[in-house]
């Protein structure tokens, strides 16, 4: 019997550092990222965890903003809270603004808008802080 080999190395074996990804590639040529995060019983996906850990020179310097999102009430405030210090240990830099998004398949209308006038306006601080941030990081990098 054939097992199927995961995409993913096995604990200890390489990464992204060893074998180039599409994610590499997207974080090399990033000066700051935008994760938008699922809400999986209360934290983030273990797929994400792996993503994340496949790097790790790549992320020093560069802020990431946060996004929330969960099917409920409680609008992805929990996976923001426990990405958080894993986040840090990678060396990115997670800005404070962040966006949560309740019952996110009613958060956006048909032409790709928020509903909620309120999370346009986080949104856009979110962004310019993450400018804001990410310009600051990248004159201490030099």
């Amino acid at each position: 019997m054939l097992k199927k080999r995961s995409p993913l190395p096995h604990g200890g074996e390489g990464g992204a550092n060893q074998n180039p990804t599409e994610w590499k590639k997207i974080v090399e040529k990033s000066h700051a990222l935008v994760l938008v995060l699922p809400e999986y019983n209360h934290s983030f996906p273990g797929e994400l965890k792996l993503l994340l850990d496949s790097l790790w020179d790549e992320y020093k310097g560069k802020a990431v903003g946060l996004v929330g999102v969960s099917a409920g009430t409680f609008s992805g405030a929990r996976v923001v809270d426990h990405i958080k210090p894993v986040l840090i240990e990678l060396k990115l830099h997670p800005i404070k603004e962040s966006v949560n998004i309740a019952r996110v398949a009613e958060a956006v209308d048909e032409n790709g808008e928020f509903v909620n006038a309120k999370t346009t306006e986080y949104t856009e601080n979110m962004i310019r802080e993450i400018s804001s941030v990410s310009s600051a990081l990248s004159t201490l990098q030099k």
